[in-house]
């Protein structure tokens, strides 16, 4: 057992579900149904008791405004008895387009990335649309299609230059070790992938770039890769789902595993990530 908790870190952009997952993540650890389990009181859980109470009503928690920056800790521990501090951001995914824009990471994101042993990058596929940039396509070939605006990069170039720059601030300091990472691949509801379908062949199929971008600079041992719903199913305002309500929303959402397998333990990614950060 090591004697210091690991530490872990959530990142990821606007509206990959951030909050429903970290509402969902609390409901199976007070269930005490999945691999992980509290090792005390969390400080303060303030930041998710709107969405947890919507959720239990059936509907979707509401959006973070765009000034928020709050971090809630959740002191949990795997079965053999690995102790992890679980470091959950509340803030709008905004400023991780602000960061980009800048190329600046700011101070109130600096502790949390430089003390991490550990990242886990939440990306929604149906987010990142699959575009031609500046790395993709001949620069003069853009050049003729444009219409005056400016060459942007890609949705998923950002995401790699957004790992570029964690992994930078994370090293340039301390020198330690890079953190072990874990792509999330959110709203996985949404794809409607046949069941068997692995995280991995979505990642290599809706962000090449990306994929080959970890692959390259994580070794197996220090990388995982899976899917989340942390609903199950798309919630409406309008139409409250009665599953939600009756059966209780910490029995809703699955992780796919990394062999394409479902399962209803929403810990599990964060048990696997604690394996990879002691390979």
């Amino acid at each position: 057992m090591l004697e210091a908790a690991l530490k872990i870190a959530v990142f990821g952009k606007s509206n990959v579900g951030k909050s429903h997952f970290g509402a969902q993540l609390i409901g199976r650890l007070n269930a005490e149904s999945g691999l992980l389990r509290m090792r005390g009181a969390a400080p303060d859980l303030g930041a998710f008791e709107e969405v947890v109470q919507s959720l239990s009503s059936g509907v979707p928690g509401a959006h973070t405004s765009a000034g928020t920056y709050t971090e809630t800790l959740l002191p949990v521990q795997t079965a053999d008895g690995t102790a992890i501090d679980l470091n959950w951001p509340d803030y709008a995914g905004e400023q991780v387009s602000q960061l980009l824009e800048d190329r600046r990471v700011p101070a109130s994101w600096q502790e949390r990335v430089e003390a991490a042993d550990g990242w886990i990058l939440m990306v929604r596929p149906r987010h990142v649309p699959l575009g031609n940039d500046i790395f993709s396509k001949p620069l003069s070939d853009l050049q003729a299609s444009r219409s005056g605006g400016a060459v942007e990069c890609s949705p998923q170039a950002r995401l790699v230059e957004l790992l570029q720059m964690l992994v930078y601030t994370s090293r340039a300091r301390t020198g330690k070790r890079k953190p072990a990472l874990a792509i999330l691949l959110s709203c996985w509801d949404e794809l409607e992938a046949p069941l068997g379908v692995t995280p991995a062949a979505v990642l290599r199929k809706n962000l090449p770039m990306l994929a080959d971008y970890v692959s390259n600079n994580w070794s197996e041992e220090r990388r995982i890769i899976l899917g989340l719903s942390a609903t199950g199913v798309a919630l409406s305002k309008a139409a409250p789902n009665q599953d939600f309500i009756y059966k209780g929303a910490e029995t809703m959402g699955w992780v796919v595993d990394a062999d394409g397998e479902h399962s209803p333990d929403l810990t599990l990614p964060i048990a696997k990530l604690a394996v990879a950060i002691q390979s």
